[in-house]
């Protein structure tokens, strides 16, 4: 069994939303990964999240909400929800294809190291002992037959490291690059984590 904490900050927007290419254009020189394929167990809750990550069909992964801190600026225009959360990963034998949604993702990630208190990229694949990671996914949902449906543009910062800087990682990433982005709204409304946004979802149907 694997167990990490994290504390994030995410947003969600419409799959039309006009930010969208300008977050794009902003993650341009940053690492894209392959699609992935993750099924999410339909729980309605915002407090806990049970998915089975694309590639590792033996693996489970249990996401539960620790603790939210309230909204946080990033910047004048930046307001999100901080959160959080420990992660476990357990290994599974349950092949039930019922009450799963597939979501499909593409990542684009930039990865920050925290040095002497200061936010630096790493350019160079490498993974630092601290910092954080910004990421910018297309998510589209399959529910059913037939291709999934573009849904939502998602942009979220998870600090990684010890515990104890957890919260000084994210503190001084967001705040580094936001300032690259100046004037682009995001607001608290808009900002949950993939369980409040998929409870959101089951909610309205």
């Amino acid at each position: 069994m694997d167990i990490r904490e994290s504390i994030e900050v995410r947003w969600f927007l419409p799959a039309d939303d006009a930010r969208a290419a300008r977050l794009v254009s902003w993650f341009s020189r940053a690492f894209s990964e392959a699609p992935r394929h993750d099924r999410y167990r339909r729980l309605r809750r915002a407090d806990l999240g049970i998915k089975k990550r694309g590639g590792r069909p033996k693996g489970l992964e249990v996401k539960f909400r620790v603790c939210t801190f309230g909204s946080i600026h990033l910047s004048p225009t930046v307001l999100g929800e901080l959160e959080r959360w420990t992660k476990l990963t357990v290994s599974s034998t349950d092949d039930d294809d019922s009450g799963w949604t597939t979501l499909t993702k593409e990542r684009r990630v930039r990865v920050f190291g925290l040095v002497g208190g200061r936010a630096v990229e790493v350019m160079d694949g490498a993974h630092p002992g601290a910092g954080c990671a910004v990421e910018l996914t297309r998510v589209a949902v399959a529910e059913g037959e037939g291709a999934a449906a573009p849904a939502a543009w998602s942009l979220g910062l998870e600090a990684f490291g010890p515990p104890a800087i957890l919260l000084e990682a994210l503190y001084a990433v967001g705040r580094a690059v936001f300032v690259e982005v100046p004037d682009l709204g995001l607001t608290s409304i808009e900002s949950k984590g993939y369980p409040a946004w998929l409870a959101e979802r089951l909610a309205e149907r």
